[in-house]
């Protein structure tokens, strides 16, 4: 090794978790909620979902890695059934997870951008009353 190779890293060595990370908060398991864990859900609107109130990350985070799982019970094949989650009513799809019915369970891990107050909207198209199930866990979160 010579001495540039030795300097350079030394430098990185130095960086303290915090740099290297980006301030990004790791959990070691998932924050979850009892209103997210495989609730049957209809077809819902964009609708704010307070972050700090309902899964005890901090008020005001930046953004959220979440992890996304949903099923619906229709015929598989069926169109159009997905959930997503964003920083705004208008823009929800950050992350996504299409459901493709036969009460499979498909997933999506992402971050998500949060509106100013740490917070995001999800929006879900079931096929029917109660047919979509819905999981939402958050792993991660940048103040």
């Amino acid at each position: 090794m010579n001495d540039h190779d030795a300097i350079e890293r030394l430098k990185w060595h130095s960086h303290s978790y915090d740099e290297i990370s980006n301030n990004w908060v790791y959990l070691t398991a998932p924050l979850t909620s009892t209103s997210w864990d495989g609730d049957a859900h209809s077809t819902e609107a964009a609708t704010l979902l307070d972050l700090s109130a309902v899964f005890g990350v901090p008020a005001g985070i930046k953004q959220a890695i979440v992890r996304l799982a949903c099923r619906d019970s229709a015929a598989v094949g069926t169109t159009g059934l997905s959930v997503g989650v964003g920083p705004s009513a208008t823009y929800f799809y950050n992350v996504s997870s299409p459901a493709i019915g036969g009460d499979v369970v498909t997933s999506q891990t992402a971050p998500c951008n949060c509106d100013a107050n740490g917070d995001i909207y999800y929006r879900i198209a079931a096929s029917g009353a109660g047919t979509m199930d819905v999981w939402l866990e958050i792993w991660a979160y940048l103040p």
